[in-house]
C-alpha cells in the first residue's frame, strides 16, 4: 500500500502539485520508518532465539547461527550507509553545520529542494552514474548476494526473482521520460523529501529481506528446541558459612525449566560424545519435581566425595540430548573445638604437639605457619591428619597463622598467639625426699635426682653438681662440693659421723635438660634435712 502511495505521489510531482504532495511524502516517510523500526525489534527477538539455540548445542547450531550473523552484519552495514546518506541530504539541503542537531524531515525548511539530492545522488552524468546512487546500487546488489548465499534452500528469498521484486536494482526495460538507469529513475530531479522517503523505504526493504532469511533459518533450528516456559530465581552460594574478613560470593540468576517436559537424571551414568552412547541411562532416574531433581547421599568415611551423572532431555522430534555433569563435596567427622584460654603456652626444648583444623575444609587444604620465638612447625602424619609438632627456641611470643584453600583461593582463617616459656625448673630429691627428717644411712645411700612436678611432657633432667653442708650442736660447719649427682666419698664419710639432730643442707644444685633442646643450666632449690 505504501509503495503504491509513493508511486502516485511521484506522478503528482510531475504535475507540480507540490505543497500537498510534499507533506504527503513526509507522512509516508514516517509510516515507513515505523515499519522499519518494528522489523528491527522483530529481528532482534529472532537473534535472541538463535542465542538460545546456541546455548543448547553450539556445535549443532553453529552453521545456521553463522549464516544468520552474516546476514545481520550485511544488513546492518547497508542500513547504516543509507542512514548516513539521509543525514547528508538533510544537512546539506538546510545548510546544517557539522555538530548541529539534524532536524527531522517534517521540520526541514527546504523539503522541496531538487538540486542537492540530484547532485549528491546522480551528479551531472547523463545516466546518473558514479555518485551516491551508484554506490547505493552496488551495496544493494552485494547485500542480495549475501541473502542468496545464506538463505535456506526452498525459502522465498532464496529465489533470485522473488528477491529482485523486494530489492529491485535493475535498469528500466524502457526509458522513463529519458531516464535509462536505476539511478536516474529513482533519484534524478526528485525533491529531497521524496529522496529521503525512498531511502527509508529501501532501509525497510533491507530489514524485511533480513527478517525473511533469519526466520527461515530459525525454523530449521526451532523445531528441536525444548521450550522453557518457567522462570525461577536461583541463588547458588560458594559457601553458606564464611569467616570474618573473608568474602561471601553467590551466583544469582534466572533458571528456566519446561512445564511440559521433565528431564531424566541418572547418577553414575556416563556419556560418550563421539559414539553418542549413554551408559547407565537405562537405570533408575532421580525423581524430578518442577524441573528439578533432588540428590542425597550418606557418606561413611571422611574425605572428598565425587559424584557425577547424565541429564537426558527428550526433544520434540523424539530424539535425546545428553548433558554430563560432575560435582563433589567434603565429608568430615562431627567436631567441636574446646580450648583453655589461659593455657596457650609453648615450651622451649620440647616437641609441642598441636592439632590444627578448619571446619568444612579438608586437612590437605589447610596451611599453617609460625612466626616469632625462633619457632618451627612441621606436620606429624604418624599422629594423624591435622597433627603438627611445634618447636620454639627463645622466650617471648609466637604466632601461628592458619589459612585454607576455599574455592581455589587461599583465605586467612585466623592468627593464634602463644606464650613461649622455658620448661619449669625440676625439684631436687634424694632417696625420694625433698627435705625434713631422714636417717643418715638412707641419706648416705641416696643419689640426687631432679623431677618435674605436674608437667605432662616426658622430659628428664640430670644433676651436674651440688654443695653439701653439715652443721650440728658443738660442731664446726663443714662444706663439700662435687660434680654429677652422686655423693662423693668425703661426703659419705662426713655423713657417717653425724648424730641425731645434725643439719644437712644441699645447695647450689645445678641441673641440665637431658636430651632436650634447651642446654641452659638450671639452679635448683636447696634441700634441708635433719638427721634422725
Amino acid at each position: 500500500m505504501i509503495n503504491m502511495m509513493y508511486l502516485v505521489l511521484t506522478a503528482l510531482l510531475a504535475l507540480n502539485v507540490t505543497k500537498e504532495v510534499i507533506n504527503a511524502f513526509v507522512t509516508i516517510n514516517e509510516s515507513v520508518q515505523l515499519s522499519k523500526d518494528n522489523l528491527d525489534k522483530k529481528n532482534q527477538n529472532t537473534y535472541a532465539a538463535f542465542a538460545q539455540a546456541m546455548s543448547v548445542d553450539a556445535n549443532k547450531y553453529k552453521d545456521v547461527n553463522d549464516r544468520a550473523n552474516a546476514v545481520k552484519k550485511s544488513a546492518g552495514d547497508l542500513v547504516k550507509f543509507i542512514e548516513e546518506l539521509k543525514t547528508q541530504l538533510v544537512t546539506t539541503t538546510d545548510h546544517i553545520d557539522a555538530g548541529q542537531p539534524v532536524p527531522e524531515l517534517r521540520m526541514m525548511e527546504r523539503k522541496d529542494d531538487y538540486d542537492v539530492p540530484t547532485n549528491l545522488m546522480c551528479g551531472d552524468d547523463q545516466n546518473g552514474k558514479g555518485k551516491a546512487a551508484t554506490e547505493l546500487k552496488n551495496k544493494l546488489e552485494a547485500f542480495k548476494k549475501v541473502i542468496l548465499a545464506n538463505a535456506p534452500k526452498g525459502s522465498g528469498v532464496a529465489d533470485p526473482k522473488q528477491l529482485d521484486k523486494l530489492l529491485n536494482t535493475a535498469d528500466p526495460e524502457k526509458p522513463e521520460e529519458g531516464k535509462r538507469t536505476w539511478e536516474m529513475v529513482n533519484f534524478y530531479h526528485n525533491p529531497v523529501v521524496a529522496t529521503v522517503a525512498l531511502l527509508t523505504k529501501l532501509q525497510s526493504d533491507v530489514r524485511n529481506a533480513e527478517s525473511q532469511v533469519i526466520d527461515e533459518l530459525l525454523t530449521s533450528v526451532d523445531k528441536n528446541i525444548v521450550k522453557l516456559d518457567k522462570l525461577n530465581a536461583k541463588v547458588i552460594a560458594n559457601s553458606t558459612v564464611v569467616t570474618i574478613g573473608s568474602e561471601f560470593q553467590a551466583d544469582v540468576f534466572l533458571s528456566a525449566t519446561s512445564s511440559t517436559m521433565a528431564p531424566e537424571v541418572f547418577i553414575g551414568a556416563t556419556y560418550d560424545s563421539t559414539s553418542k552412547a549413554c551408559k547407565g541411562c537405562d537405570g533408575n532416574a532421580l525423581p524430578v519435581e518442577g524441573g528439578y531433581a533432588k540428590y542425597s547421599d550418606r557418606p561413611g568415611s571422611e574425605g572428598e566425595k565425587k559424584w557425577s551423572g547424565v541429564i537426558r532431555v527428550k526433544k520434540p522430534d523424539g530424539s535425546y540430548d545428553h548433558y554430563p555433569f560432575s560435582s563433589s563435596y567434603v565429608a568430615q567427622k562431627p567436631n567441636s573445638v574446646v580450648s583453655a584460654d589461659n593455657m596457650n603456652v609453648l615450651y622451649i626444648g620440647v616437641e609441642n604437639p598441636m592439632s590444627i583444623s578448619v571446619p568444612g575444609v579438608t586437612h590437605d587444604k589447610v596451611k599453617v605457619t609460625i612466626e616469632g620465638a625462633g619457632g618451627a612447625l612441621r606436620p606429624n602424619p604418624s599422629a594423624g591428619a591435622g597433627r603438627y609438632t611445634a618447636t620454639v627456641g627463645s622466650v617471648g611470643k609466637a604466632t601461628i597463622r592458619v589459612s585454607a584453600e576455599i574455592g581455589g583461593k587461599v583465605m586467612p582463617m585466623g592468627a593464634f598467639e602463644y606464650r613461649v616459656k622455658r620448661v619449669p625448673d625440676p625439684v631436687a630429691t634424694i632417696s625420694n625426699s625433698k627435705g625434713g627428717n631422714i636417717g643418715k644411712n638412707l641419706l648416705m645411700a641416696g643419689t640426687l635426682i631432679p623431677i618435674l612436678e605436674n608437667f605432662d611432657f616426658k622430659l628428664f633432667f640430670k644433676i651436674t653438681g651440688f654443695k653439701m653442708t653439715i652443721t650440728g650442736k658443738g660442731k664446726d660447719l663443714v662444706e663439700y662440693e662435687t660434680q654429677g649427682n652422686q655423693l662423693s666419698q668425703p661426703m659419705r664419710d662426713a655423713l657417717s659421723k653425724t648424730r641425731a639432730g645434725d643439719k644437712v643442707f644441699f645447695e647450689y644444685i645445678k641441673a641440665r635438660m637431658d636430651g632436650g633442646n634447651d642446654p641452659s643450666p638450671r639452679n635448683l632449690s636447696p634441700m634441708a634435712f635433719t638427721i634422725q
